[in-house]
């Protein structure tokens, strides 16, 4: 590692990124080489800015943070990437692990925290410990497996139950009995491990067999 740290700041709000940049160049042994805001900036720069450490903003104006790491890894350019986020969900570990990024910073952390950060992966540390990854990957392999069960048919009863659509009204747009539309329900309950209507359409919605818009509000009977 250099004795001084080279920092790039890819980070759309210039608020964030004017402030972030004062703070790291504070530091004796950090110098921030580049403040970008585009992942296409990010392809057009990394090579010869040549950082030690790139802060990736999740969400930029043309993609995320997993976009910009794949910019900087296709530049040839070898820095440390470590995503800066305000979503403290399961989505942006997935995408820091899936993107080899060393770190996630929320943007919820004290200042003295995300300098140690810095440091620490300048240094070749890791933030995602390997358990988290494993148990991560698990999870999504287990979310994949419970997606591919669902067939076409309790997709479609899905997408009209999130419509607001009666158990009667679907079987008449669907051509099947009122028997049959419920059979298909607990079918899918009983692959997504819920147990009303209600999980149904939650965990439906997570694993993207039903999307949120124009979902209607249904009872739990």
């Amino acid at each position: 590692m250099r004795s001084v740290i080279r920092i790039v700041i890819v980070e759309n709000h210039r608020l964030v990124a004017d402030a972030l940049e004062a703070l790291l160049n504070q530091q004796a042994d950090m110098v921030v080489v580049g403040s970008l805001d585009s992942v296409a900036d990010t392809a057009k720069h990394a090579a010869v800015l040549n950082p030690d450490v790139a802060i990736l903003d999740f969400r930029l104006s043309d993609g995320t943070a997993v976009d910009a790491a794949r910019a900087i890894v296709g530049t040839g350019c070898e820095a440390k990437v470590i995503f800066l986020t305000r979503d403290e969900s399961d989505t942006v570990l997935f995408a820091a692990i899936e993107a080899g990024a060393s770190a996630v910073v929320y943007k919820t952390r004290a200042s003295a925290e995300v300098i140690d950060c810095v440091r620490s992966v300048a240094r070749g540390a890791t933030f995602i410990e390997p358990g988290t990854i494993a148990a991560m990957l698990k999870h999504r392999r287990s979310e994949e497996a419970a997606r591919q069960a669902v067939t076409d048919r309790e997709k479609a009863v899905l997408s009209l139950m999130a419509q607001g659509a009666a158990s009667r009204d679907i079987a008449n747009k669907l051509g099947i009995s009122y028997v049959t539309v419920r059979t298909h329900v607990r079918n899918v309950a009983g692959k997504l491990g819920a147990h009303n209507k209600l999980e149904v359409l939650a965990r439906a919605r997570k694993l993207h067999l039903v999307s949120d818009r124009n979902t209607h509000t249904i009872s739990a009977a």
